[in-house]
């Protein structure tokens, strides 16, 4: 089920599954403020809906962002989610391989600095990220 589209983002929702898709649309440049708003629109959807489980899938992301931009937008979004039921985080990893270092560098910041209550998986395919996300929450 579709719940929010822009130029950004899209958010399908899977009721069977309680898991909320998360796909980047846009190729072009954008600024911190439109990911930033994208990211609270993720946020906002998690809340109301109570989700468990998302899948970030945003291999179709090719800008990018400063390393102060990157950390900005994911502490927004990780300090978003921590009052939420959120329990698992899958993300399908791009092939750029500087960036995806560059985030794995800053989540590993953020996960000394905040106990997240919510598990946060690296996938290099969708079927990967799917299967761990099935299994059941401890």
């Amino acid at each position: 089920m579709l719940l929010y589209q822009d130029h950004l983002i899209k958010l399908d929702y899977a009721t069977a599954q309680d898991i909320l898709y998360v796909e980047w649309q846009e190729r072009k440049p954008y600024s911190v403020a439109e990911v930033r708003q994208a990211f609270s629109s993720i946020v906002a959807t998690v809340r109301e809906k109570e989700i468990e489980r998302i899948l970030l899938d945003f291999t179709g992301n090719t800008v990018d962002l400063s390393d102060k931009e990157y950390k900005a937008v994911m502490a927004h979004l990780t300090v978003g989610l921590l009052p939420t039921c959120l329990k698992k985080v899958a993300r399908i990893t791009t092939s750029d391989v500087v960036r995806e270092e560059k985030i794995i560098c800053i989540l590993k910041e953020i996960e000394s600095a905040i106990a997240l209550p919510v598990d946060v998986k690296l996938f290099s395919t969708r079927t990967e990220a799917l299967k761990w996300l099935l299994q059941p929450i401890n």
